[in-house]
């Protein structure tokens, strides 16, 4: 007989709430900004140079996605995470110990990037596994957890600071986060666990236009979807870094305002997921694609012309978030729209390289620009630009062909079957 705490587990709602936490703990790495101020001070750096452990963070991070799908699909998703949630924390505690940027970059960048790209996919595949008839908003609301990570890591940082310093606060982060990846994760349950799975489709079960990597390679979808994605993300990830040194410049906020804004922003990144992944589901990769880049031409284009104005800032920025996670949440969808879900994590770990391009071009940029004139309002002009013409781009070049219908409408009918 099955017990209560049995069948709790075994709810598939659980397991997303659950992946929804193991990813607001993998997350953490978007509150660097946190960290940014005190170790400028601590070793007088400039803007680009305490951007560097971030940007390789970011690099490393997306570079090492493959390696992670080739992982869930080898060993599973579970003891994927706890591969990564080791070496995330091994990282954060080494990075405690760091003697100056260099060596932060390294531990803090290299070896934390590469626990999270480990542990990154293993719970957008569960999601989409649990929910193959809804999985854009499915993979959106585990997403979420990742965006909404500041609004947790955040104050956890800000403390960590305050108690052990700049440098010694990675460690006691890391210890936190690592431990929490680890303890969430234990509980994670796979289909065909969850009562649907007798209904639900299997990866086994999925029609022939499933692709390989391979096939996925040789076919011009994918370029045009990742440099989609690397445009978003270079957009999105440059405007996360800055937001609490851009705070400090708005008359009316200052450097303290910076950790609260990460709060309430995060909560906007996390909101475009779900939200965007629905839409992927309901309009296709096309129109849920472009419309993030065009928030941000807007966006940007009215921060360049009210840049003091308390009101403009919290708005803009809010949107600016809300595209970044759009995105986060669009690209998987798409990965799956056009190349199916058999061989989705390896496809996804490929396709999600185009973040670490999107993390170094987006980060170089941003901070060149600030130590050149001094201030971030530079880097708008070409952002609206740039946010305006992968709008179009976008839109083009994601339109599905006839086989993407095809294999759209495919999905589309299993999931009638399924509410049915």
């Amino acid at each position: 007989m099955i017990s209560v705490t049995e069948r709790f587990f075994k709810d598939r709602r659980i397991s997303l709430a659950l992946a929804f936490l193991v990813n607001a703990a993998l997350g953490s790495g978007y509150s660097y900004g946190v960290f940014r101020p005190a170790l400028e001070k601590h070793w007088s750096l400039n803007a680009a140079d305490s951007g560097l452990p971030y940007m390789v963070f970011l690099a490393v991070f997306a570079f090492s996605m493959p390696v992670g799908g080739a992982l869930i699909e080898r060993i599973g998703e579970k003891k994927t995470i706890w591969l990564g949630a080791v070496l995330l924390g091994a990282g954060w505690v080494l990075a405690g110990s760091a003697a100056d940027i260099n060596s932060l970059a390294l531990y803090y960048g290299l070896m934390g990037g590469a626990g999270v790209g480990l542990a990154y996919g293993a719970p957008l595949s569960l999601a989409a596994k649990l929910y193959p008839d809804r999985k854009g908003a499915a993979m959106g609301v585990a997403l979420a957890g990742f965006g909404l990570s500041p609004l947790f890591s955040a104050p956890l940082m800000r403390e960590a600071i305050e108690l052990a310093g700049p440098v010694r606060g990675f460690a006691c982060s890391g210890t936190v986060l690592a431990g929490s990846i680890v303890f969430f994760s234990l509980f994670l349950r796979r289909p065909p666990a969850h009562p649907h799975a007798h209904t639900a489709p299997g990866l086994a079960a999925l029609p022939a236009q499933d692709s390989s990597p391979s096939e996925m390679l040789r076919s011009p979808k994918f370029y045009s979807l990742w440099l989609c994605f690397a445009a978003a993300c270079a957009i999105g990830l440059s405007v996360i870094g800055i937001t609490p040194s851009v705070a400090a410049e708005v008359p009316g906020l200052g450097p303290a305002a910076g950790t609260g804004l990460l709060m309430a922003f995060s909560v906007f990144n996390a909101l475009g997921r779900p939200v965007f992944g629905w839409l992927a589901d309901r309009l296709g990769p096309a129109a849920a694609g472009a419309l993030p880049f065009a928030l941000v031409a807007c966006s940007a284009a009215v921060l360049r012309e009210f840049p003091d104005s308390y009101a403009v800032f919290i708005a803009t920025f809010a949107v600016l978030w809300l595209s970044l996670g759009a995105w986060l949440a669009v690209a998987p969808a798409a990965t799956a729209f056009f190349f199916g879900l058999l061989h989705h994590p390896r496809n996804y770990g490929i396709v999600y390289t185009a973040y670490g391009a999107g993390a170094i071009a987006g980060v170089t940029l941003t901070s060149r620009l600030k130590d050149l004139t001094g201030d971030y309002a530079a880097a708008l002009g070409p952002i609206a630009a740039g946010a305006l013409a992968f709008s179009v781009i976008s839109f083009l070049a994601l339109r599905a062909g006839k086989a993407g219908r095809s294999h759209g409408r495919v999905h589309q009918c299993r999931g009638e079957a399924l509410q049915e």
